[in-house]
């Protein structure tokens, strides 16, 4: 990983997103890695608006959460996001969800995401279309800093 530190996310767990039984519903976890890694990328230097205004769309091609432990309302979940794959077309990003208060694993899972052309027409690699977004991502991949340590 590049020297700087990257902060979680924190997420206080709202009433209306919990489900009958007092806890947070699924569904939510998706919604919270988006807000995670929309975080992220504005740590690492690179906010979702600039990609966009340079053209490139990076949309999401798989979802995944493993449940480990339940939140509930009120309490707050801390959310770190880490590139674990990168290629200049696609990456994939691996998330983890923690009570911030007792630190217990509540959720794990990834989202991997495509780069395309702002009209969704072809993919993109960044490497040749947005070069400092390519620098970006790759000196922020887990794999490939291990591959150069």
């Amino acid at each position: 990983m590049t020297e700087q530190e990257i902060k979680p996310y924190y997420h206080k767990a709202q009433y209306y997103e919990t489900d009958q039984m007092g806890i947070i519903h699924n569904s939510n976890y998706l919604r919270w890695f988006e807000e995670c890694r929309t975080d992220y990328m504005d740590q690492i230097g690179l906010p979702y608006d600039a990609m966009e205004k340079a053209g490139i769309i990076s949309v999401v091609l798989v979802s995944h959460c493993e449940y480990k432990h339940p939140l509930h309302y009120e309490e707050t979940a801390e959310i770190r996001a880490e590139i674990v794959h990168f290629n200049g077309y696609k990456m994939t990003i691996e998330y983890i969800v923690k009570n911030a208060e007792t630190g217990i694993i509540c959720a794990t899972g990834y989202t991997q995401h495509g780069m395309l052309s702002k009209d969704l027409s072809k993919p993109v690699h960044l490497e040749k279309g947005f070069p400092l977004a390519y620098k970006i991502l790759s000196d922020h991949c887990k794999a490939q800093s291990e591959k150069e340590g």
